[in-house]
This record gives C-alpha cells, sequence and structure tokens, in this order.
C-alpha cells in the first residue's frame, strides 16, 4: 500500500454546477461562512456480469436565518451500466452551504449508492477495480462567531443473499471541523479483500480556509469455495455545515482569506461540468 501527503494545492476533479446562484448576497467584502463535501467512484473492471443493478440517490437541504443569507444546496447522481459493450459503476455527490450575516445556519447532505447482484461459481475469483475521491473545503471570517464543518465517506459492503452475512467491507472517510481541534479526521478500514493501490491524501490550510482531498484506488478480489449468489453495495455520503451567532462586539474586517475561500468555493462548486456530461454520457448507452 502507498500512502502519499501532499500540502500542494489541491485540483478540485469534480465537476457538476452545483451551485448557479450563490454568488448572490454576497461580495468578497462581506463576513461569510463556506462548507463544502464532495466525492465521487468509479467500478470497473468486474470479472462477473451482474444479474441485477440498482442506484439510490438522495438529498436533503436546511436552512435559518435572522439576521444574515444562506443557500443550502445538494447534488447527487448515480449510474450502473450493464450491456453488452459497457460494464462500469459510477456514482457522485455533492454538498455545499455558503451564507454571509451573524445569526444564520445551514445544512446540506447528499447520498448516492450503486447496487450490484453477482452470480459466482465455486472457485470462481470474483474482482473488480475502484476509484474513489472525497473533496472537502471549510471558510470562516471569525472563528470566535462562526462554524464551519464538512464531512465525506464512502463505504463498500459484499454480502452472501442466501445467508444474509456481510462477507467483506471497506470504508474510506475524512472531515474537517473549523471549531474543534484537530481540526481535520482521517479514517479507512481497508479490512477483507481489498487491495489498495494507492492512497493520496492533500491537506492545504491558509488562514481561516482550510480544504482536504483524499484519493483512493485499489483491487478487490475474492475467490469462493461455494456458488455464492453475492450483492455489491456501494455508499457515499456528504454533509456539510455552516452556522453563525451573533456576538457583542463590531462586525470583523473581513480577512484575504474570505476572498481565498470564496475562490475556491466557487471554483469547487462549479466546476463540474466535464465529471456530469461524462457520466450522462455513460447513462445514454443503457
Amino acid at each position: 500500500m502507498k500512502f502519499n501527503h501532499s500540502t500542494g494545492a489541491i485540483a478540485f476533479l469534480l465537476a457538476t454546477p452545483l451551485v448557479t446562484g450563490l454568488t448572490v448576497g454576497i461580495a468578497p467584502s462581506s463576513a461569510a461562512i463556506i462548507a463544502g463535501s464532495a466525492a465521487e467512484v468509479t467500478i470497473d473492471d468486474f470479472s462477473h456480469r451482474p444479474t441485477g443493478t440498482g442506484t439510490f440517490t438522495n438529498t436533503n437541504t436546511e436552512t435559518r436565518a435572522t439576521r444574515g443569507f444562506v443557500i443550502s444546496k445538494a447534488n447527487a447522481d448515480a449510474a450502473f451500466i450493464s450491456n453488452c459493450h459497457e460494464l462500469l459503476a459510477a456514482n457522485l455527490s455533492q454538498s455545499g452551504v455558503i451564507g454571509t450575516g451573524n445569526n444564520y445556519s445551514g445544512l446540506a447532505k447528499s447520498q448516492a449508492a450503486v447496487i450490484g447482484d453477482f452470480s459466482i461459481k465455486a472457485k470462481e475469483t470474483f474482482s473488480f477495480t475502484v476509484q474513489t475521491i472525497l473533496h472537502l473545503l471549510t471558510s470562516v471570517t471569525n472563528p470566535q462567531s462562526e462554524r464551519a464543518s464538512a464531512t465525506g465517506s464512502i463505504s463498500f459492503a459484499l454480502i452472501d443473499t442466501v445467508s444474509n452475512i456481510l462477507l467483506d467491507s471497506f470504508q474510506f472517510g475524512i472531515g474537517l471541523h473549523s471549531f474543534k481541534a484537530p481540526e481535520l479526521s482521517l479514517s479507512y478500514n481497508l479490512a477483507g479483500n481489498f487491495n489498495p493501490t494507492q492512497i493520496n491524501f492533500a491537506f492545504l490550510a491558509q488562514g481561516n480556509t482550510t480544504s482536504l482531498s483524499l484519493y483512493t484506488s485499489g483491487v478487490y478480489s475474492r475467490t469462493f469455495d461455494s456458488t455464492t449468489n453475492l450483492k455489491l453495495v456501494e455508499v457515499k455520503n456528504n454533509i456539510a455545515g455552516a452556522q453563525a451567532q451573533p456576538v457583542p462586539q463590531a462586525e470583523p474586517v473581513p480577512e484575504p482569506t474570505t476572498i481565498l475561500g470564496t475562490a475556491m468555493f466557487f471554483g469547487f462548486l462549479t466546476k463540474r461540468r466535464k465529471l456530469k456530461n461524462q457520466l450522462s454520457e455513460v447513462k445514454s448507452k443503457v
């Protein structure tokens, strides 16, 4: 297993135009909170063709503003393609919150999943390759009165559908929290028959703006002693939250990091068109 740590600038690869109206009413000269979480998974090179496939997506947003302005956005998409030409599963999800003022809160949640059923004969080896990426971003102007958080997780499970026994599982998760220490968290469980070929971890912090990225790739492979009806389930969850509370003092003078955070956020949330188009092209081949 290779584990790389880099503090260079993060290339935000996910490119769906999730938030197009967030700039309304939020100028760089205004105090702002920004939180974003996004994830993508691609599964291919299956050794067996599925007997059945399914997808699931879910999004939820909440906002409250007494003295301020806040927008929460969430997006999720998934596809499992199994035809004579292609065999591919892919999904993406993204959550974002941005606000300004001194008394508001926003929450965005997104979830995407792909499911495949497979029939594996005795002594056969079932395998597939995986690529995953998680991106998080938080930015605040006044850490004393503002909170931003972003979390993302990706999990895989392989279940014997006859006995309903969990045969294998592996997970990845990261988190950013502007209001507690340690500010970042990283967790992964690679137990079972998953062999990671690459794990890249990137962290960038400037002032009160922080971004975190985790890329993984690997191969799952297992040989079954007896005929097995197998279900593969991959699920990702992305959560972003922002909260501002009034304080008995003058509004803070915005720092340059506010402008940096705004620029990174819109790069983070508005450059996903390429991947979205690719996923749409894949779906059109069904």
